[in-house]
């Protein structure tokens, strides 16, 4: 039986304008700092409002279907859209201005994956990555894990990502995800209950339009 957890408002951390101005003006410094294009556009115009409203904590974000801010994100798109970026900009706006609801740690997929090959004691690593809010980069690009003592080859997100389903029911503990991969392409990798978990544990925002790095 899911823990009965306290109901807090939720309150936004600023203006809506206010918000959307320091992020823009974060994306423009850090992606001139890192030689790349950025800019407001067709492609990025939704999603970055409903990124922002997000992180702001707005009740606005929730206008839309399968849509609430109790869920992680898992933003999907092409390669080079500014997934991952996005994230870090949030992650860049936490330290600067010691937000702690904006902070998470990140890590990518592969990463973990190989952490899980080198360690002994594989259950610890899939307990690590269970608990506590996380930012999974570029899932779907990590190889199989190498369990030769139970399972031989797994894909050690099934279990991670099932745990942490269990821990977002019982404990409202968030994930965050960025991947190249389709909702029916997550099906084919990860299986279909996974799949369905997905749409109780994310926000699923769409950031496709062609390449941004030069």
């Amino acid at each position: 039986m899911p823990l009965k957890r306290k109901k807090e408002p939720v309150t936004p951390l600023c203006s809506p304008e206010l918000f959307k101005k320091v992020f823009f003006k974060a994306a423009q410094k850090f992606y001139a700092e890192n030689d790349l294009d950025f800019g407001v556009d067709i492609d990025n115009k939704n999603f970055l409002g409903h990124f922002c409203r997000y992180w702001n904590r707005e009740t606005a974000f929730e206008m839309m279907e399968n849509i609430s801010l109790k869920k992680g994100l898992l933003v999907f798109g092409s390669y080079g859209t500014g997934k991952t970026t996005s994230f870090r900009i949030i992650q860049n706006l936490a330290k600067h201005y010691g937000v702690k609801e904006l902070w998470f740690p990140s890590i990518s997929a592969q990463e973990v994956v190989d952490r899980f090959n080198m360690e002994k004691n594989k259950e610890d690593v899939i307990r690590d990555y269970s608990k506590g809010t996380f930012l999974f980069d570029d899932l779907g690009s990590e190889t199989a894990g190498n369990n030769i003592y139970q399972y031989g080859k797994e894909d050690v997100f099934v279990r991670i990502l099932l745990n942490r389903y269990r821990n977002f029911e019982n404990l409202g503990t968030k994930t965050h995800i960025t991947t190249n991969l389709s909702q029916k392409q997550i099906e084919e990798r990860y299986g279909k209950q996974l799949a369905d978990r997905f749409v109780e544990m994310f926000n699923l925002l769409k950031l496709d339009g062609p390449s941004r790095r030069k």
